[in-house]
């Protein structure tokens, strides 16, 4: 199974219709289909930015994963709304450090005519001073383990 594959069947993801469409190297890309249910006004038509920020989370953690094939928990991410997303949602992101103990992804959202939705800086936790999972007790073992 693909990081991409595994990531788009994470239950959130699922949930939200979040694909993860590449993630490799550093670089991930992702995509959501812009529902009713998504967004932040009665009758539908603009994404709610928890959607948008769901996306980033997701396939900027999935940038930092293709470098360590382990889980790699959000610790912090900011966001900045540029525009309202109106049509489906699309991400890509960039690991821009790469560290032992942490690692920052920056992501870009648009929707697919092109608007430039947000901007987004997220760091992820990507060790243990030990050299462990980034998880206490490795729980969720390495996503190697899936192949």
């Amino acid at each position: 199974m693909s990081l991409a594959s595994f990531l788009t069947q994470m239950p959130y993801a699922r949930h939200l219709g979040i694909e993860v469409t590449e993630a490799d190297d550093g670089y991930a890309e992702g995509r959501l289909s812009l529902e009713r249910e998504h967004s932040s006004v009665p009758g539908g038509g603009v994404a709610h930015g928890g959607v948008a920020y769901s996306l980033a989370d997701t396939v900027g953690g999935a940038a930092v994963m293709s470098l360590h094939w382990a889980p790699t928990p959000t610790v912090d991410m900011r966001m900045d709304y540029l525009a309202p997303g109106t049509d489906d949602l699309v991400a890509e992101a960039d690991v821009i450090r790469n560290g032992d103990s942490v690692a920052v992804a920056t992501v870009t959202v648009r929707d697919v005519t092109g608007t430039h939705v947000a901007d987004a800086r997220g760091v992820f936790k990507t060790g243990q001073p030990d050299g462990g999972s980034a998880w206490d007790g490795d729980h969720l073992g390495s996503v190697a383990d899936e192949d």
